[in-house]
């Protein structure tokens, strides 16, 4: 049961076309004489059939590990939230054509391929496998929302303004959230015994680079980066790192550490003190922080005037057997 809750906070977070219910929504009395096909809703004389909305409500709880057959009150409403989905992505859609928006192979085909690049040689056809989704189905699903991505940009990106004195009222009223702790920026050497790390370390002292004793000797990924680890503040890291590193000054070669993931050195390359970020450092962030806010609050208002003049029946006693 509590997955099926977590569900449907998914549902309403995953995506921002779940905005809440349909004003100008009509619901079909069961009684009531139907089409020959078994429909769940039709938005503008577009129908939407049980079978197409089951595989896409199917392909949806494999995703979010839900049972599919559950009969409880929190399944159906669940199952209404995600019809809710399928008929403001339809709305949207035909908003689209409307205004003459498309999306071209080009298009698409450079999209595939930027999402491909997270998945690591053929994976990515096995990730589709285990939600049940063909790669054809995976690519319509990109055009589509390629498509929405341009509605929006035309008719809501396109009218929202950030001022400067928008911005700077922001960081004046809220200047704690721009609060730096203690950060330090280290390098680590990782290798599988103690004797070797010692050895390193004695090395080190006397004067050795440390970063490309990293690149010859480090078992950790970031070894091809001299062993740099960033910059980081209490807490990002291991306990104990964060029990080594605080504690030395700059260009300090620590003592041998152990954890579970072997022998380390570390180097403390820089010490940046608590602060706070100037304006300057964080105008682009505030800026797409109001921007957002201001973008989910317009589409929320455009969408329910989309709802409102549309014509939208849905059939709910057909959901029952959508599974």
């Amino acid at each position: 049961m509590k997955r099926i809750y977590l569900a449907i906070a998914i549902l309403a977070a995953v995506s921002v076309l779940v905005l809440g219910v349909y004003l100008g929504t009509s619901v079909q009395p069961p009684e009531q004489t139907q089409p020959k096909e078994k429909l769940v809703a039709v938005v503008n004389d577009q129908p939407i059939t049980a079978a197409a909305f089951q595989e896409k409500y199917r392909r949806f709880v494999k995703r979010v590990n839900v049972p599919a057959t559950d009969s409880s009150a929190s399944a159906r409403e669940l199952k209404m939230g995600f019809l809710n989905r399928v008929i403001e992505t339809q709305l949207l859609l035909q908003e689209a054509s409307l205004r003459g928006l498309t999306v071209t192979e080009e298009e698409l085909d450079k999209e595939i391929s930027h999402l491909k690049e997270d998945y690591p040689k053929d994976t990515l056809n096995e990730a589709l496998e285990g939600i049940g989704l063909k790669l054809e189905e995976w690519k319509e699903d990109r055009k589509e929302k390629l498509l929405i991505d341009k509605l929006i940009k035309k008719e809501i990106d396109s009218v929202i303004h950030v001022g400067e004195d928008e911005i700077r009222e922001y960081y004046n009223s809220h200047k704690e959230e721009f609060q730096q702790p203690l950060q330090v920026r280290a390098r680590q050497i990782v290798v599988a015994t103690e004797e070797e790390a010692n050895n390193l370390r004695a090395r080190l002292v006397k004067g050795e680079d440390f970063a490309e004793l990293a690149r010859l000797h480090s078992l950790s990924p970031d070894a091809e980066k001299g062993g740099d680890l960033g910059v980081f503040a209490k807490g990002q890291m291991p306990e104990e790192f964060d029990e080594v590193v605080f504690r030395y000054r700059e260009g300090t070669i620590s003592k041998v550490v152990q954890s579970p993931y072997g022998f380390h050195i570390f180097k403390i390359e820089d010490r940046i003190y608590p602060r706070t970020l100037s304006l300057e450092q964080v105008r682009d962030q505030i800026s797409s922080r109001i921007f957002q806010s201001r973008q989910e609050a317009f589409f929320k208002d455009w969408l329910d005037s989309l709802k409102e003049q549309a014509r939208i029946t849905i059939y709910p006693e057909n959901l029952a057997d959508i599974s």
